[in-house]
């Protein structure tokens, strides 16, 4: 039973790293819709073509006796017409625009043609045309080769059956085979041909084997040639291939289905009332300013199940608040692992935390690589007429001076960026107050700091040449009490946004980590709460609305 928990979670995080339900049930559509789509839009033209019939004519010498022996049975010339039908096959083969719109000469890169495998041209003919019209085009269209021909000087089916008459008569006197001078045609074109939607006719070819094959020998061998222009298709309609694309299409929607059916079987349990196991007591949240207003806001939903217990949160910063894990009835939020001398405490990874580099949105720009972000905050370039995007974007006119608004040494944010965007190198120094105008004349790039995030990006707003960083929830929660206008510009780096399937590609995140100073002990309110945290459908609805992602296995093992 446990397994099919496990798995049944599994699959939800699954359908979660998807996008949840809705995408999921999008790509099915698009899974089933497919073969249509390429029907319709994507192959427009399309020659279909089956081989109704392919076999010997059915008439031997052994017909023409009863018991005697065949060399010698009925009269001369039965016996050599007999010979000759025994070497004779009929090929029966169904031509038909399977598509949905017309085909004209135009649409043909090569055209379709037919070889038979050494056996040689007799005769043919176009049955069971969709209009006389039709039937004559195609009668008209047929042209006949041999071997290693061109597309030049082809026979047409006037000349093949001209020869016909010649070549039945010298086969009847001389029953030895063809002459060497005579023409061999070994395959056919249907050059030029026209065909509208659904219409469709027979070419039917007489053949026989050729003079030097073994007089038992039957063959059966049949090749195709030709090609449309562009995205159109000629296809064997007898053809049975294992991989078409509605069956792969079919299957990966079966799998899809499946996947998402068990994943909402999988998150019925997760109701509120039935996954709480309440506490009394007192406990304190202290740690990440990033994550904390989150945090805050699960802890009430907790409160609101469990009304004997008393939870309080303080944004001091994810390393102020590990500093105070020696508390009693305390937990701390860091923006990222802690660094503990002696025993680790008990840690638990709750989020996926994205951040982004913000700049005033007089700044002009979008993004910024990370070589020129770490010459601003190594103090290499103070002004932004420095920094070459910038000059790119303005045409370099007029001078902007940059000012750094970042975070106190507590803060687990600031210590993300230096790790992860600056390569372990430190902010600048403190230099400005207001983040306007410098402490003294001497000091380098202008720089101020602020205690938590969403004062960050205030800042960044009213200064202008501003620029710094904070956590996507902040900055979407602004966003959104502003109308949806645009407070500050948010930067990709290097052209990069983050994106879950590729977390290397931005290194602008980290996990969030819930720690204490020892485990939980089973029934006490630390461990209620953390399991609230980690497993309460609640808890997750409230970490995904304000912006952070869930800790799947190939995020949260990376950090």
């Amino acid at each position: 039973m446990g397994y099919l928990v496990g798995a049944l979670g599994w699959l939800g995080r699954l359908v979660d790293f998807l996008g949840g339900a809705g995408p999921v049930v999008f790509g099915i559509v698009l899974l089933v819709a497919a073969p249509f789509l390429d029907r319709l839009i994507v192959r427009r033209k399309r020659l279909g073509f089956r081989v109704l019939y392919n076999s010997k004519i059915g008439i031997g010498p052994e017909r023409l006796h009863d018991g005697a022996d065949p060399s010698d049975s009925g009269p001369r010339q039965l016996r050599q017409v007999v010979r000759l039908l025994d070497r004779m096959s009929v090929v029966v083969i169904r031509i038909r625009n399977s598509g949905s719109y017309d085909i004209e000469p135009d649409d043909f890169q090569k055209p379709l043609s037919f070889t038979f495998g050494g056996r040689v041209v007799w005769n043919a003919r176009i049955s069971e045309a969709s209009t006389p019209e039709l039937r004559e085009e195609l009668r008209n269209s047929l042209r006949f080769f041999a071997a290693g021909d061109t597309r030049t000087g082809r026979d047409n089916l006037l000349t093949v059956r001209g020869r016909l008459t010649e070549r039945m008569n010298r086969l009847l006197r001389a029953p030895s085979g063809q002459d060497a001078g005579e023409p061999r045609w070994y395959g056919v074109w249907l050059d030029g041909i026209s065909l509208g939607r659904g219409q469709m006719a027979k070419l039917v070819v007489v053949l026989r084997e050729p003079v030097e094959s073994r007089a038992d020998e039957v063959t059966k061998s049949l090749r195709h040639g030709g090609r449309l222009k562009e995205t159109g298709l000629i296809k064997d309609e007898g053809e049975r291939r294992r991989v078409t694309l509605p069956r792969v299409t079919g299957a990966l929607a079966v799998v899809l289905t499946v996947v998402l059916v068990l994943s909402q079987i999988a998150q019925q349990p997760r109701q509120p009332e039935t996954a709480v196991a309440c506490a009394s007591g007192e406990l304190r949240v202290e740690g990440s300013s990033a994550f904390m207003p989150t945090m805050a806001a699960i802890a009430e939903a907790y409160k609101r199940d469990c009304p004997d217990a008393r939870i309080t949160t303080n944004p001091n910063g994810s390393i102020e608040g590990l500093r105070d894990l020696a508390a009693p009835a305390t937990v701390a939020l860091s923006d990222g692992m802690g660094e503990f001398r002696g025993q680790s405490p008990y840690a638990q990874k709750i989020a996926v935390v994205v951040f982004q580099v913000v700049v005033n949105t007089g700044v002009g720009l979008t993004t910024l690589s990370a070589e020129d972000l770490r010459k601003i905050y190594r103090g290499d370039w103070t002004d932004w007429n420095q920094v070459p995007a910038w000059r790119q974007a303005t045409g370099g006119r007029g001078s902007l001076p940059i000012s750094i608004v970042g975070r106190g040494g507590e803060s687990g944010t600031r210590r993300t960026f230096e790790r992860y965007v600056l390569g372990g190198l430190s902010e600048p120094p403190l230099t400005s107050d207001d983040c306007k105008t410098r402490r003294s004349a001497k000091a380098g790039v202008i720089r101020c700091e602020r205690d938590e995030n969403v004062k960050v990006v205030q800042e960044i707003k009213n200064t202008p040449g501003a620029i710094g960083y904070a956590d996507v929830s902040v900055l979407r929660r602004i966003r959104q009490e502003s109308g949806g206008d645009t407070v500050v510009q948010g930067l990709s780096l290097d052209g990069q946004n983050f994106d879950p399937s590729n977390p290397d590609g931005y290194p602008f995140w980290t996990v969030e980590y819930l720690y204490s100073r020892e485990t939980p002990e089973p029934g006490s309110l630390k461990h209620g709460f953390l399991k609230y945290v980690r497993e309460n459908a609640v808890a997750g609805v409230q970490v995904g609305n304000a912006g952070f992602f869930p800790c799947t296995a190939q995020l949260c093992d990376a950090r």
